[in-house]
């Protein structure tokens, strides 16, 4: 950080750092949040208290009483239905596991030319599939580990998800009566197409609705889509970026008045004066290719399947080779199709400069070139043409989708809050001490393996001349001021504290003594209370069985006797 941003956050977090407790009583902040966090707390970060005041009144819900000291959080875990471990490309003479006993002659229908891996996952089963998506290649100097696609396509996977799961949530809002077990997913996007259609036009959303879940699902769909490809470039139309907090204060002022919260549309926020209209002009246009009558070029019609996807799975992990085969086929049409209907004037034009499709006639023209990033910028010795980096032709990184659900959260909350993200992309993320614009002591250029994003020399081919590297890392110095700009709300704004009660519950001290003193007891031979009564309570169970059991076993031996007389 440059000394003026630091010098902004802690302006910000000095009219924080005391949070008033009572009438009488104020409380400094933690010192974990004192500056920029590496992470943010539920009930320490304002912007989460939705979502930790719904994990207190689930408690209620399911009957967790005040006396249990769990605490409660919602965990995703570290596996999926969908499987992308595919083995790498390498040169088959730099392959030393070729001639090894641990490698199963069986499987050599994928070997030659592959990196081994034992937990490599069959290209049959994969939704993102060569040759439109390359698998990662080391087998070349020009080879770069990290210039893939496949960290873009994740949170284009993602994003589908979030606009999946707002297409169910707002039918559900539209039709209470529907039954829980009851889903209609072609209905559901249905509404979710006519309720984004009315965020642009100005139309009123259906009973129930309003025009905050339309915004983030917009939101969504431009991350997909990204307004630019640049490094340190804007993701997020401003309409988009800004409406969720806009809508949102609408929403509590229409609620604190007694009236229907709906929100506010894009055109009455440029007829309240709280967006430009040149922001309103961009999300049309943006919107356009979705809307056009003609299904052929309608970039909807071909983003549905894959949404249609997701909402019929809803979350199994039950998946045939069919199953796989259509949702592939799903992301062929929005990799493909949508990228290029959503860049045509007209979906029948080429897409036009600055786009990554610029001269592609056809959608079936966009090939793994387009894809795959432009890690860092070159110039071709030959015509002197220079290629600056882009990112992927779709998507951001998972950083980047994290962050913009981040700020869809506080939008909520916090007027101030941006759903912004700036594209960050470059050999600095994955080695910051490499910066080319470091000097030494003695203010001198550092070696080539200093500056080297995997300390090696020589890596020119694969990540580029000193020249833009220097280039690379003034971009990436802008794109983290601005990213820092955009999450300052989030986490500079810090809740009172809980009572003494709910900030007990996991209280690591606490649970340390009673292990500590639990030992000290066996050590000794004596028992807790708790161990007491729960050793009569399966006693009792023991005994009701055995008291249960003893009727039937009485009639089993009965008529067993019988039956042998």
């Amino acid at each position: 950080m440059a000394q003026p941003q630091v010098d902004e956050w802690c302006d910000a977090l000095a009219a924080t750092h005391y949070v008033q407790v009572s009438d009488t009583q104020y409380a400094a902040i933690p010192r974990e949040v004192r500056g920029v966090p590496h992470y943010t707390v539920p009930g320490l970060h304002a912007y989460l208290d939705d979502y930790e005041n719904g994990l207190e009144r689930a408690r209620g819900l399911i009957g967790v009483t005040q006396g249990h000291w769990t605490v409660d959080s919602l965990q995703c875990l570290p596996f999926g239905p969908y499987t992308e471990r595919l083995a790498p490309h390498i040169a088959e003479s730099s392959d030393p596991t070729t001639s090894k006993n641990f490698r199963n002659p069986d499987d050599r229908t994928y070997a030659d030319g592959r990196a081994f891996q034992v937990d490599a996952s069959c290209p049959d089963v994969s939704i993102f599939r060569e040759p439109l998506v390359s698998c990662v290649a080391i087998t070349a100097p020009q080879d770069n580990i990290f210039a893939q696609c496949q960290p873009f396509l994740a949170s284009v996977l993602g994003a589908a998800a979030v606009m999946a799961r707002h297409a169910r949530t707002a039918y559900r809002l539209a039709h209470p009566e529907l039954p829980r077990a009851v889903s209609r997913p072609r209905e559901e996007l249905q509404l979710q197409h006519r309720l984004c259609a009315g965020l642009h036009a100005g139309d009123a959303p259906p009973p129930g609705c309003n025009h905050f879940l339309p915004l983030c699902v917009m939101a969504m769909l431009n991350a997909i889509l990204p307004a630019s490809h640049a490094m340190a470039t804007r993701v997020i139309w401003d309409a988009y970026a800004r409406g969720p907090a806009l809508c949102a204060r609408a929403m509590r002022a229409q609620a604190a008045a007694g009236e229907p919260a709906v929100g506010r549309s894009l055109p009455e926020m440029v007829a309240a004066g709280e967006l430009p209209a040149e922001s309103l002009e961009e999300a049309r246009r943006f919107w356009a290719p979705f809307a056009r009558t003609n299904a052929a070029v309608n970039a909807w019609a071909r983003l549905e399947p894959l949404l249609l996807a997701i909402l019929e799975a809803d979350g199994s992990y039950d998946n045939s080779l069919a199953t796989l085969d259509a949702f592939w086929a799903a992301n062929d049409q929005l990799l493909r199709g949508v990228a290029w209907l959503a860049a045509s004037p007209d979906g029948h034009k080429a897409p036009e400069h600055p786009s990554p499709l610029a001269g592609v006639r056809s959608w079936t023209q966009v090939r793994a070139e387009h894809l795959t990033p432009v890690f860092v910028g070159s110039t071709n010795p030959q015509t002197g043409k220079h290629t600056p980096a882009r990112a992927s032709l779709v998507g951001v990184l998972p950083m980047g989708l994290q962050q913009l659900l981040h700020g869809l959260i506080g939008a909520a909350r916090d007027e101030t809050a941006l759903a912004q993200y700036d594209h960050n992309f470059g050999y600095l993320i994955y080695r910051a001490s490499a910066a080319a614009d470091i000097m030494t002591s003695k203010n001198r250029e550092r070696s080539s393996k200093a500056i080297s994003c995997v300390n090696v020399e020589g890596d020119e081919p694969a990540f580029g001349t000193r020249e833009e590297k220097l280039k690379m890392c003034k971009l990436h110095r802008a794109a983290w001021a601005a990213n820092l700009e955009y999450v300052r709300p989030l986490c500079t704004r810090i809740a009172p504290p809980r009572s003494d009660q709910r900030r007990a519950r996991g209280d690591r001290a606490a649970v340390d003594y009673i292990k500590e003193r639990k030992r000290e007891l066996d050590a000794t031979g004596l028992h807790m209370k708790q161990e007491h009564e729960a050793a009569a309570l399966f006693h009792a169970a023991v005994v009701a069985q055995a008291r249960a059991s003893a009727p039937e076993a009485a009639a089993a031996a009965a008529a067993q006797s019988g039956g042998s007389r």
